[in-house]
This record gives structure tokens, sequence and C-alpha cells, in this order.
């Protein structure tokens, strides 16, 4: 006999859900051994509050274990607190330093001295330090203007018959036809030495305090100084240490001769 279509329709119907159930039956199989092979092997549980009661008991979370999940291991993760005690400062040292430095006394006066009730003008019975900070004296570009004076004597005569004229001596430049001072180089040698700022980055320094100059200008005045004053001091020293008897001697103690052997 025959089956019309309706019937078939509904095997068919059925055929799909057994094949759906399987499948889901078969997914949850291979979930469980993939958990099994690569889940975790340790549970992390954190730790309860103080105080605070769990909300289940030991017998209902061995219940809510699940049997096909092997855990090997359970351990309990503990949180430390560091405690930094933080070393006290010692007292008087902001005093001491502020009485170290040069002390300006700024007096802020009072804007209307007329007495506000009466109106009359008020006489100052004192004053008081208010308060006290530290402040930067920004850098000052100037020109020194070097005056060389004259002295005639009136009473003598050279033996050409001209004047008797002396003038003061003058300190020698630093360079020569060049109007940096010992103060700008000094200053460039330390930003470049001392503090690992390079010519090209000091330009912005010293154009801003008004002195136009360039990384070349810089690098060449500190070359000249160098050849001039610095490597004569150089030739000289290296030429003291080359008159000692001992240059280096390393007095390290060093076993050359074993136990037993001549």
């Amino acid at each position: 006999m025959k089956q019309t279509a309706e019937e078939q329709i509904k095997e068919l119907k059925q055929q799909l859900a057994d094949a759906n159930e399987k499948i889901a039956q078969l997914m949850t199989i291979i979930k469980l051994q993939r958990n099994q092979i690569f889940g975790k092997k340790a549970e992390i549980m954190e730790s309860v509050v103080n105080g605070q009661q769990s909300l289940f008991s030991e017998q209902e979370m061995d219940q809510l274990q699940d049997p096909d999940i092997s855990v090997t291991k359970v351990t309990e993760k503990k949180i430390k607190q560091v405690v930094r005690h933080r070393k006290a400062k010692q007292s008087g040292q902001r005093t001491t330093f502020l009485d170290g430095l040069p002390q300006v006394n700024e007096v802020i006066s009072l804007k209307d001295t007329n007495c506000p009730h009466c109106h009359q003008l008020m006489k100052r019975i004192g004053q008081h330090i208010y308060s006290r900070e530290a402040r930067l004296k920004p850098a000052e570009l100037y020109c020194v203007n070097l005056i060389q004076e004259t002295y005639k004597c009136d009473e003598c005569i050279n033996p050409n018959g001209s004047e008797v004229l002396i003038s003061s001596e003058m300190p020698q430049s630093l360079l020569p036809h060049s109007y940096f001072s010992s103060t700008i180089l000094a200053k460039v040698a330390e930003l470049k030495f001392n503090l690992a700022l390079p010519f090209h980055r000091q330009i912005k320094l010293w154009q801003a305090i008004g002195l136009q100059v360039d990384a070349r200008l810089l690098a060449a005045n500190i070359i000249k100084v160098s050849q001039t004053y610095l490597e004569p001091l150089y030739d000289y020293l290296q030429g003291l240490v080359k008159k000692e008897p001992v240059i280096h001697m390393d007095e390290t103690p060093f076993k050359v001769i074993c136990k037993g052997r001549k």
C-alpha cells in the first residue's frame, strides 16, 4: 500500500528530529571530551570576604560539580596587601634651605588705608611674614664694555719730548675678535658635556634670551677654547704621568705556584 504525501512528510520530519537529537548528544560528548583534554586542571576560587558567608554549603558545592569534568586541584587565591611606610620628613629642612638663599622682602601694601567705619586715615602698627617661596631669576644677557683708563703725568716728559701716558692693563680676551665671554662658553660646555644637550638643541635656549647663534658657531668656539687652553694642560699632565716610574699597578693577588711543585 502506497503512503500518501502527508504520511511521507510526517515520517521525514520524525527522521529529521531523531537526527537532530542524535547530533545534540554527539556535540555534548565532544564538548565534555574537549573539556577533559584541553580544560583547566585547576580552579581558582576567590576567597570570601571576612564576615560574609557562602551561598552554598560544602555538600551543595559537591552536588553542583559536574562529574564528567575532571578537576585535579582546587586552589585558593590569596591577595597580599603590601603596606608601605613613608619615611618621615625631617623638620627644619625647608626653613634651612630658604634661609640659605638671598633674601628679598616684598611688602604687600594695603590698598585702602582709610577706616571702613569712620573713613579716617589709619596708622600702620606692624607687619609679619605671611609666606615664603623660592623664585627663579631668568637668565639675562647683557653687554659689558671694558673701558681702559689712561693717566698723564704733568711733571714728567719722555726723552723724546712726548707726554708720559700710562694706561690700565686690560684682561686678555678669551678668544680674539669674538664677543663670546667665558661665562657663555662655560655654560655651553656644561650643557653639552654635563647634561648631554647637543649644540643644535641649545640654539633655542640661547635665542630665547637674545643670543643669535647657530650650532656651527657654538661648536667652532668650543673647539677653539679646547685647543687654546685645555690641550696644553692635557699635554702637561700627560708629561707628568710619563715621568712616574709606575703608571698603573694591579695589586690583586694571583696564585702562580701550586703546592707540591718546584
